[in-house]
């Protein structure tokens, strides 16, 4: 029998679903990307295969209605074939370990400032104790800007509702204040975009927002203190401990960040697509993180699911642990400096002198 694990957290879409099962079970090129065509394909598999996929719960969710119906298509092509279908059970992860993978990634990374942990509030009773609620408690209103550099730099832990906030972009991308049509028409010229139709159809069209509605605001906390599960993190780095993440971000997924980059509006673009599904963003603090959440010129802003702290955190140790981390990458101008053996192995192919061997 042979055996195959697909792991759902990797799977930010439907599409993405369909085309890494194919590749893993190597599907041919010709079958369809829908429920009806991977049914047919995994229940002429040609000999008995087991195909579990972890972290099955996260993926449904993300996927929705068609999410469920893609468990009910799995566990009907397991029934009376060569198919063996497994969904475990996954257990949530604890704050415990979101508090040891905050504090190992400050170490790793040296970071000067705490990662943040975000929580987005359903209800009342989902606000964390020990929160600060900025206007009830001390009678300031802050834009999520401040709010993240009081957390990661004070490590203060703050919940935000629709009343605490003092910048627009968060209650449109939150969803916290609804817009209504003439609002298109006047906030989308504040884009910085000459055209004001170009800017309309920007805010309409392509401006993050968040997927899920009726949400009633979050709460953030420095990582290493959180008392909840985040559903996401911001990490603020230079961009040599960026590349690190970025390293640990392709061990654990096998793909280049795909990044858009807009030069306003850091708040929503580092949070919104990264709530909505998306793995992994970077963004460049904007004007008012620099003028008022005292943000330093070198810092950008790293943001990941919440789900893949642990194992993002696993890799860049992976990486820590063969000295090509961030604090085991040294300046150095070392010539005919040792090599992989396979850099021996080419030159000696190609008849070009091979020297010492790289033993790291």
């Amino acid at each position: 029998m042979k055996r195959y694990e697909l792991d759902g957290r990797l799977c930010l879409d439907r599409g993405d679903f369909c085309r890494r099962l194919m590749e893993l079970l190597n599907f041919p090129e010709y079958c369809g990307k829908n429920l009806d065509a991977l049914y047919d394909a995994l229940t002429s598999l040609p000999e008995p295969t087991e195909l579990t996929v972890t972290h099955f719960a996260g993926l449904e969710r993300r996927l929705g209605d068609w999410g469920r119906r893609l468990r009910k298509m799995l566990m009907d092509a397991s029934e009376g074939t060569g198919l063996w279908v497994l969904l475990p059970e996954e257990k949530p992860g604890s704050a415990e370990a979101c508090r040891e993978a905050g504090r190992a990634l400050q170490e790793e990374l040296i970071l000067r400032y705490s990662p943040i942990a975000l929580k987005l509030l359903r209800r009342e009773e989902d606000i964390p104790e020990g929160t600060v609620r900025p206007w009830r408690d001390e009678g300031n209103r802050l834009a999520m800007c401040q709010a993240f550099a009081l957390v990661r730099r004070n490590r203060k832990a703050y919940t935000l509702l629709k009343e605490d906030h003092w910048c627009v972009w968060p209650l449109v991308s939150y969803r916290l204040c609804p817009l209504e049509e003439a609002d298109y028409e006047y906030m989308g010229s504040k884009f910085f975009v000459r055209d004001p139709r170009r800017g309309v159809r920007f805010l309409r069209e392509e401006y993050p927002m968040l997927k899920e509605e009726g949400i009633l605001g979050f709460s953030i906390a420095p990582l290493e203190k959180c008392t909840f599960v985040p559903d996401l993190v911001c990490i603020y780095c230079n961009p040599a401990q960026i590349r690190s993440l970025l390293m640990a971000a392709k061990l654990l997924t096998g793909e280049m960040l795909k990044v858009t980059l807009d030069p306003v509006d850091s708040c929503v673009h580092s949070s919104i697509p990264v709530l909505n599904g998306l793995d992994f963003n970077i963004t460049f603090p904007d004007p008012g993180e620099y003028e008022r959440g005292l943000t330093d010129e070198n810092e950008v802003m790293f943001t990941l699911r919440g789900d893949l702290l642990e194992p993002l955190t696993d890799c860049v140790r992976s990486f820590g642990q063969i000295g090509f981390g961030y604090r085991g990458l040294q300046m150095e101008m070392d010539m005919n400096f040792p090599r992989p053996e396979f850099y021996n192995k080419m030159f000696e192919k190609w008849g070009l002198a091979t020297g010492e061997e790289w033993k790291k």
